[in-house]
């Protein structure tokens, strides 16, 4: 029993530790209006400011956008998916790869400066990285 209590309280570290880093990521900017760490099945790990959203659906439509994106990259590139980027009126839907079954998702809006967030997300993915 006490290994079950100890296991669950490991789950929820962890998922403090990433909504704690995911609350850090979108202060840098407020062009930055989500940020979530999915697994590839489309499982909501941990999020912040998609309150509007339902959580299955960013999952799912996540877990859509990366298989495309991961069958292009394959195919068209003979090389494994890293980013993949969608490009709206109302902004960027940006999905990176953390480990090989977890993604950061970010929504940034169309006044985004694209370099910093890019910046932003190279120095965050190793800090989820070693906490997945």
């Amino acid at each position: 029993m006490t290994t079950a209590t100890s296991s669950s309280s490991t789950v929820t570290s962890k998922s403090e530790q990433i909504k704690g880093i995911l609350n850090r990521y979108r202060s840098i900017s407020s062009d930055i209006f989500g940020a979530s760490v999915i697994t590839i099945e489309g499982f909501m790990v941990s999020s912040v400011a998609l309150s509007e959203i339902d959580d299955g659906l960013v999952g799912g439509m996540t877990a859509a956008l990366l298989g495309v994106g991961d069958r292009i990259s394959k195919e068209m590139m003979s090389s494994q998916m890293h980013q993949v980027f969608v490009k709206s009126a109302n902004g960027y839907v940006i999905c990176n790869n953390i480990t090989p079954d977890a993604v950061l998702l970010t929504l940034v809006n169309a006044e985004a400066k694209l370099g910093l967030i890019f910046l932003e997300i190279r120095r965050i993915l190793p800090q989820l990285a070693a906490i997945l």
